[in-house]
C-alpha cells in the first residue's frame, strides 16, 4: 500500500502546475529566441537581396550581415535556398498586410476586389528591385522542384483573393460559377505582368498599363470598368510611397 501511495504522489508532483509554468516560460523564451534570430537573418538575406540588385551572395554574407555565425544560421535554416524561401513567405505576408491596408476605406465588394488587384499589380513601386528580382527568380526555381511549398507560402496572398472574389460573386458585383478559377486567372495574370516587370518582358509586345490589366481582368468576369472608376478607386488606395520618391526625396 506504501508504495501505491508512492507512486501516486509521485505522479501528482510530476502534474505540479509551477512544473508545466516553469517548462511553458522555458519553452516560450527559447521559441522567442530563436523566431528573433531567424527574423535577424531573414531581413538580413532581404537587405543583401536589394543591395546586390538579386544577385548571388553567400550564406557567410548573411550570417555577417545579421551578426551572426555561420553555425547559428543552419540551426535555423537547413540552406540557402530554406533562407530565401523563408523571405519569400514573410514578402507574401507583407503583401498580404499590404493590400488589406490598400483597400480599408473601400466597402463596396467590387471595388475592393479591383482595389486589392490594382495594389498587387503595383508592388514593385513599393519594395526593392534586387528583392523582387531575387524572389521572382527563386519562385520560378522552386514552382520546378516543388510547386506545393511556393503554394503554401502564397497562401496568404492567394487566400485574399479569393475572400474578395467570394465577396463580389455573392454581392452579385461579378459573374463567376467558380471562385477558385477565379483566383487562379487573377493570381495567374498578376505573376505574369510582375514577372515581365521585374525579370524582363520576354513577349515582343509592350506590357499593359495596371489600368488595362485590372480593366481585363474585371470585364471576364463580368464587371465593365472604366477609367473613372479605375481613378476613384486608385484615390480611396492606401498604399505606401514608392520607392524611388523615398530615394530621391532622401538624397
Amino acid at each position: 500500500m506504501d508504495q501505491v501511495d508512492d507512486v501516486d504522489a509521485d505522479a501528482a508532483d510530476a502534474l505540479a502546475d509551477w512544473h508545466q509554468r516553469v517548462v511553458h516560460r522555458s519553452l516560450g523564451a527559447a521559441t522567442k529566441r530563436s523566431i528573433d534570430r531567424g527574423t535577424s537573418l531573414i531581413k538580413a538575406a532581404a537587405k543583401l537581396l536589394e543591395r546586390s540588385n538579386g544577385e548571388g551572395f553567400t550564406v557567410q554574407d548573411v550570417a555577417d550581415e545579421a551578426g551572426q555565425s555561420i553555425r547559428t544560421l543552419y540551426q535555423h535554416f537547413a540552406s540557402k535556398d530554406d533562407l530565401l524561401l523563408a523571405v519569400f513567405e514573410e514578402a507574401m505576408r507583407t503583401y498580404r498586410r499590404m493590400i488589406r491596408t490598400a483597400i480599408g476605406d473601400l466597402t463596396d465588394p467590387l471595388d475592393r476586389l479591383g482595389g486589392a488587384l490594382i495594389a498587387a499589380l503595383r508592388m514593385s513601386e513599393f519594395s526593392g528591385t534586387g528583392v523582387d528580382r531575387g524572389l521572382a527568380r527563386l519562385r520560378l526555381g522552386l514552382r520546378e522542384v516543388d510547386p506545393a511549398l511556393v503554394a503554401r507560402s502564397q497562401a496568404p496572398v492567394t487566400l485574399l483573393v479569393r475572400e474578395l472574389v467570394v465577396e463580389a460573386a455573392e454581392a452579385g458585383r461579378i459573374r463567376t460559377g467558380d471562385p477558385e478559377a477565379a483566383t487562379y486567372m487573377l493570381l495567374a495574370l498578376k505573376s505574369s505582368f510582375m514577372t515581365s516587370q521585374t525579370l524582363g518582358n520576354d513577349t515582343a509586345v509592350r506590357l499593359p498599363s495596371v489600368y488595362a490589366l485590372t480593366a481585363f481582368c474585371l470585364e471576364g468576369l463580368g464587371a465593365p470598368v472604366d477609367e473613372a472608376w479605375f481613378a476613384k478607386v486608385t484615390a480611396q488606395l492606401h498604399l505606401p510611397q514608392p520607392r524611388a520618391a523615398t530615394r530621391r526625396r532622401k538624397g
